[in-house]
């Protein structure tokens, strides 16, 4: 858990208290933010037994059970930055598949717009669809921050936690749009991964906002 923690540490203040609220941590640190991470991704006995025992689950174990839960494959090696980016993207695929034509138009629309704003490389914007650029397996840098700001707030707004990110900010229109009277999809797609045992509608959009915050830290955007 030292990378988590160490990523944690170099977040704002508002960062770290958007991810306590997701997961219910006590305090807005790393190591409360940790502990509770822990503590949801697990079921009740397997916690106080590996609380016991100081032998909790690694970061990596813990993305990597809840990809399994979503029916991602994934690498015996893979990186938890990587299953990260996986989940992103099967929640997006998900959404997209419970978007009407109108509402998969205003979200291209939008998700552009915001690409044009703060994509530097270029990266989304020569795509013919920007969905099948966030989707594809070649996404890093901006792409994975957009991809992940978005899934995480048509999921968060579900939990009823605001986002500090700029992106998520300049996206929030579009994102009402599909979690609105429109249509409930964010609460949906609990529904349609028929997700059971711990506590993973806190623990998926935990891991989808430590993605974020993983590439906006690393590619230094606002």
């Amino acid at each position: 858990m030292n990378d988590l923690k160490n990523l944690l540490n170099r977040a704002s203040f508002e960062e770290r208290k958007a991810l306590a609220e997701i997961l219910k941590a006590s305090q807005p640190t790393a190591d409360s933010i940790v502990d509770r991470l822990c503590e949801k991704s697990q079921d009740p006995a397997s916690y106080v037994f590996n609380e016991i025992f100081d032998d909790h689950p690694s970061y990596q174990k813990i993305v990597r059970r809840a990809a399994k839960k979503l029916n991602i494959k994934c690498s015996k090696y893979e990186s938890a930055s990587g299953m990260e980016v996986k989940i992103a993207q099967k929640v997006m695929e998900t959404m997209l598949e419970k978007m009407t034509p109108e509402q998969k138009r205003e979200m291209e629309q939008q998700l552009r717009k915001t690409a044009s704003q703060f994509d530097k490389g270029g990266e989304l914007l020569g795509s013919t669809s920007i969905f099948l650029a966030l989707t594809g397996a070649q996404l890093s840098g901006f792409g994975i921050y957009l991809l992940a700001s978005t899934t995480l707030g048509t999921l968060t707004g579900v939990i009823g936690v605001t986002l500090p990110f700029v992106a998520y900010t300049t996206m929030s229109s579009a994102i009402a749009v599909i979690i609105g009277p429109v249509g409930w999809i964010g609460a949906g797609l609990f529904t349609v991964w028929q997700l059971t045992g711990p506590s993973y509608k806190r623990v998926i959009p935990a891991i989808l906002y430590i993605c974020a915050l993983r590439a906006r830290l690393d590619g230094g955007f606002a």
